[in-house]
């Protein structure tokens, strides 16, 4: 291929100075040396000798200027033509930048070492430290390496041998697949966060915080349990500003009708698990409250929208509370998954169970939207007394609630503009057995 390499390289971009200028540049950027390789006018064009700009060795400015001849023979008249181009360029090259101290010279005549010192001593003259000088025989055994083989192809039209293809993927066969799987995962990583946004935009069907333990405990190492989660969102939606939901021992301990169940009623989550789940609402439109109304009158209220009880459970390794809509016929406009961003959510337990979390997953309409792991979870015992609207006893609470912040913050916050919620399942496609028949 050599053979045809240099024959390409005497004529086949004759009249084509920005595709020589585009290969010269190339070629440079295939040299360790020099860094930030670009073009001085990206069109071709003037540009007053100074086809391409680099950084040599990471710290010195370089510019590097391009002199072919059209159906170069090597002729002393086309030498002559040359060195005059290497001249005139160098000293533009010095006029632009007083400072100058590398200077990088491309032709497709080849020049002999002595033609080549004698231009190179007569930019050191001038100051220039650093002069290169790539003749055709220099920038053909470029285009003919592994590291050529693409630039060739492109600007000189030749194709790879078995031998060279060979080499060219020995050489970059692992970069190629590299960046083919990262080009990949970019795409299917911006088709994910597409349907998430658009997805988002359904209501809410269940909201659930599961409680990952450090380990599979069994009923009677859990026995009395708290477990709830107070959430508030960047803006009240459909006047609702915040929600709270959780779980306790006792199957009928948040049912609205608790009264006339006369089931007796053990502590323990070995015999019953209740869960309820709250609502604030915030109304523009009332009158605002009077400054007669007492303290107790301006706490938060909460409504009720939904309570539950399931049997015990004989061992335990996740908990999982939850906040959820019919998803059969909705009599009133509900939040959107969209609508939990930026919200701020804080876990609230009981102490002994605090202390058994290992990590925190958060899910929505089929979508994981948040891991939150042991290394970013810090307990807050600080005394509280949460205004829940559930009961409790004095001897429950013994074992005192406590707050599960992140490190370094007050609250958690879930955003979907840091990360994508990942979508856990696939739906399938619909068979059409009838697609014969429409034909």
């Amino acid at each position: 291929m050599s053979y045809q390499t240099d024959e390409r390289l005497k004529s086949y971009l004759d009249t084509n100075q920005l595709h020589r200028e585009q290969m010269c540049r190339a070629v440079l950027a295939t040299d360790k040396r020099f860094s930030d390789v670009r073009p001085r006018h990206p069109r071709g064009g003037q540009d007053g000798g100074r086809d391409i700009q680099a950084v040599y060795r990471d710290e010195q400015t370089a510019f590097g200027a391009v002199g072919f001849v059209n159906q170069g023979n090597d002729s002393d008249e086309q030498k002559k033509t040359i060195k005059k181009k290497f001249s005139d360029d160098l000293e533009s090259a010095i006029s632009a930048d007083k400072n100058l101290t590398a200077f990088i010279f491309f032709t497709n005549i080849n020049l002999t070492i002595g033609e080549k010192d004698s231009l190179i001593e007569k930019a050191k003259k001038k100051g220039v430290i650093f002069c290169d000088i790539l003749d055709r025989e220099r920038i053909r055994i470029t285009l003919d390496s592994p590291d050529g083989f693409s630039i060739r192809f492109q600007y000189l039209n030749i194709t790879l041998s078995e031998e060279e293809q060979a080499s060219f993927f020995s050489r970059w066969g692992d970069d190629i697949q590299s960046v083919i799987s990262s080009g990949f995962q970019k795409v299917e990583g911006t088709l994910n966060r597409v349907l998430f946004l658009q997805e988002s935009n359904d209501p809410i069907t269940s909201l659930t915080v599961s409680l990952e333990l450090d380990k599979k405990y069994s009923a009677d190492e859990i026995g009395h349990f708290r477990a709830f989660c107070y959430l508030t969102l960047k803006e009240p939606k459909h006047k609702i500003l915040s929600v709270l939901f959780g779980a306790s021992d006792k199957s009928n301990r948040m049912r609205a009708d608790k009264e006339t169940d006369f089931t007796e009623q053990c502590s323990g989550i070995k015999y019953g698990i209740g869960s309820g789940q709250w609502e604030q609402h915030i109304d523009f439109d009332e009158t605002e409250v009077t400054s007669e109304e007492t303290d107790d009158e301006k706490d938060e209220k909460w409504s009720a929208v939904g309570s539950g009880s399931s049997i015990g459970r004989e061992e335990v390794e996740f908990l999982p509370i939850s906040y959820s809509k019919s998803s059969f016929i909705r009599f009133f406009p509900v939040i959107s998954l969209r609508d939990l961003d930026d919200a701020m959510f804080l876990p609230f337990l009981n102490k002994t169970l605090a202390e058994k979390v290992k990590s925190i997953h958060i899910y929505s309409n089929g979508y994981k939207l948040q891991e939150i792991k042991s290394d970013d979870l810090c307990i807050d015992s600080t005394s509280i007394e949460p205004n829940f609207p559930v009961e409790f006893s004095k001897d429950e609470l013994e074992d005192q609630w406590v707050r599960i912040r992140p490190q370094g913050a007050s609250t958690h916050n879930m955003r979907f503009f840091e990360n994508t919620p990942k979508r856990l399942f696939t739906p399938g496609q619909v068979e059409n057995s009838l697609e014969d028949r429409t034909r």
